[in-house]
């Protein structure tokens, strides 16, 4: 019906057919229109005007359709303008397609239907899906890993301010608690470390982590939960989430930003300052090889949006109580170095962490104190649980990948930084041993980055 050498008109014709065509099945409250094929759409060359063509399948009445579709007229037309982006919607005629009379022409135009509907299905992204499970969900979870470092509570915080912006009923959920590093960050009152027992919802998002393994204690089973959405950002991970959004960025606060931008979100100075300091915790401050031109870009408009960096780097790094420094004092007493002083290794007990008055939160980031010394590649952290348990972190300079290293052992994480959980009846000592073994080994297969590539790679 358009003109074969006129292209623009024709897109514009085509578009308009399957708005529609949508239209008709969605939007328009009368059930005689859902059985209405659109089978072609004739705009005038400026636009104003479009001839409607149609048949009413299902033996229907097409004069009577046809009353029924101009009545309708300016109801469509008028979610078409809200559908497409148009200077000018075209005002809509109705007209019977004398054409459309076999049943041939028909099942072709339902098979054509039912292969567009099935394309866009296919072409809704994982960001669109999740726009809408929060659009329509009335109670949301939100939760990050136990043990929560900077960019856990960061995008915590984040995602639980966009919700209370977009004024959605959630519970932000952390029975580890905040680490007092990270009490600054607006919203850490209405944190919760406890959930109702019979409380249900129907979304749950769960930022930074990458593992089943890794949700928090209280966490809710999947008849409590609803859909279970997954942002995450860990190269290495496992089998969790109905939803997954994955990204390889710097930190979650970065996909945060990111996503908040692209559906459209609105956000304000506190949401801001939360995703920045996800990012600077879990960048180093910018000093990791995952900071990117990209991140520079992003916490660049997050100070324009009000993030105030002194604030985030205050606390993050000169806010420590006297207590936690007694504690680091502790700790780096058991420092000790391989014989090549590539490996670093430290401990951290129970009995440390009664002496000095403080929490396992107050940890955070003493891991990175073995990976300081000029000679190491390597850094761990072995902590001993109450329950016996060593929970060992790990951190590389950036020739190394821990990620490999934590692998050995069950866990998983980053390249430069990863961790892994050790069964209760190795003891420290066997654990340890096994870890510097394993260490050692990766150190000597990525001898070719470390000394430089005048040396013939370790087989």
């Amino acid at each position: 019906m358009v003109t074969p050498g006129n292209r623009r008109l024709a897109r514009v014709a085509e578009a308009i057919r399957v708005e529609l065509a949508q239209l008709l099945i969605k939007s328009v409250s009368d059930e005689s229109l859902s059985w209405v094929t659109v089978t072609g759409v004739e705009p005038t060359p400026d636009l104003k005007h479009a001839k409607v063509f149609f048949f009413a399948t299902g033996q229907r009445d097409q004069e009577a359709t046809r009353r029924n579709l101009e009545r309708k007229a300016h109801v469509l037309q008028r979610d078409l303008a809200r559908r497409i982006k148009m200077r000018n919607t075209p005002k809509l005629s109705f007209h019977i397609d004398t054409s459309f009379d076999t049943a041939q022409r028909i099942d072709e135009l339902l098979g054509e239907a039912g292969a567009e509907k099935a394309r866009k299905e296919e072409a809704t992204t994982p960001e669109k899906r999740f726009a809408e499970l929060v659009a329509e969900a009335e109670s949301i979870l939100v939760a990050c890993h136990r043990n929560p470092d900077g960019d856990a509570i960061g995008s915590l915080l984040g995602m639980s301010g966009f919700l209370r912006l977009l004024g959605k009923y959630h519970v932000a959920f952390c029975p580890d608690g905040v680490p007092r590093t990270l009490a600054f960050l607006a919203g850490v009152e209405s944190v919760a470390r406890e959930l109702e027992e019979d409380e249900e919802f129907d979304l749950t998002i769960v930022v930074d982590t990458a593992d089943e393994g890794l949700l928090p204690d209280g966490f809710p089973d999947a008849s409590r939960r609803g859909t279970l959405v997954v942002i995450d950002h860990h190269q290495h991970y496992g089998e969790l989430g109905d939803l997954v959004i994955r990204r390889d960025v710097a930190a979650v606060g970065q996909m945060l930003y990111e996503l908040s931008k692209e559906l459209v979100w609105p956000m304000d100075g506190d949401i801001a300052e939360c995703l920045y300091a996800s990012i600077v915790a879990d960048t180093g401050s910018f000093r990791y090889s995952s900071t990117t031109a990209e991140t520079h870009r992003v916490v660049a408009e997050l100070m324009e949006q009000g993030a105030r960096p002194w604030v985030v780097a205050t606390a993050l790094y000169e806010s420590f109580s006297i207590n936690r420094q007694r504690l680091l004092a502790d700790v780096l007493r058991t420092l000790e170095l391989s014989e090549d002083g590539r490996f670093a290794h430290m401990i951290a007990t129970e009995q440390m962490l009664h002496d000095t008055g403080t929490t396992r939160a107050d940890l955070d980031g003493m891991v990175n104190m073995g990976r300081a010394v000029d000679t190491v590649e390597i850094s761990g952290l072995f902590r001993v649980e109450q329950n016996g348990e060593i929970k060992v972190s790990f951190r590389s300079k950036g020739r190394v990948s821990v990620a490999e290293l934590a692998r050995k052992f069950g866990g998983g994480g980053h390249r430069n930084a990863a961790g892994c959980t050790i069964d209760a009846k190795t003891g420290l000592e066997e654990a340890r041993t096994r870890v510097k073994i394993e260490a050692a080994e990766l150190l000597a297969r990525y001898a070719w980055e470390i000394e430089g590539k005048d040396r013939l790679p370790v087989s």
